[in-house]
């Protein structure tokens, strides 16, 4: 259910900037453990955009690495194959930098 209300929050969001105007593309940055999402929010966009001005846009999905600063040293370093250890003195103290999850970058309008 998560993606029903995440995707409806991207449609909101869009129709919002798009000012009436019919949405073409949406463009999407999308974080590393969300893969298996993006045909849920396709889905959900598409009965969700029925009679707006989003019906019919197209969704383009950004992969997008998430960035982590290290507690202990205040490294800085992209998050890999799910592991959170720093790259720089191996401490597995860190903490998420910015949006991990979905983010609508921008849309296409007519």
């Amino acid at each position: 259910m998560h993606e029903l209300s995440l995707t409806q929050n991207l449609l909101d969001h869009a129709l919002k900037n798009a000012n009436s105007k019919r949405i073409v593309n949406v463009n999407l940055w999308i974080g590393p453990f969300c893969e298996d999402r993006e045909e849920s929010i396709k889905l959900y966009w598409r009965d969700l955009a029925k009679g707006t001005p989003g019906e019919g846009a197209q969704l383009h999905f950004q992969h997008v690495t998430i960035d982590m600063k290290c507690i202990a040293c205040g490294g800085t370093f992209s998050l890999e194959d799910d592991r959170s250890i720093c790259m720089y003195c191996h401490s597995n103290d860190s903490r998420l930098l910015g949006e991990y999850e979905v983010k609508l970058e921008s849309i296409d309008v007519e």
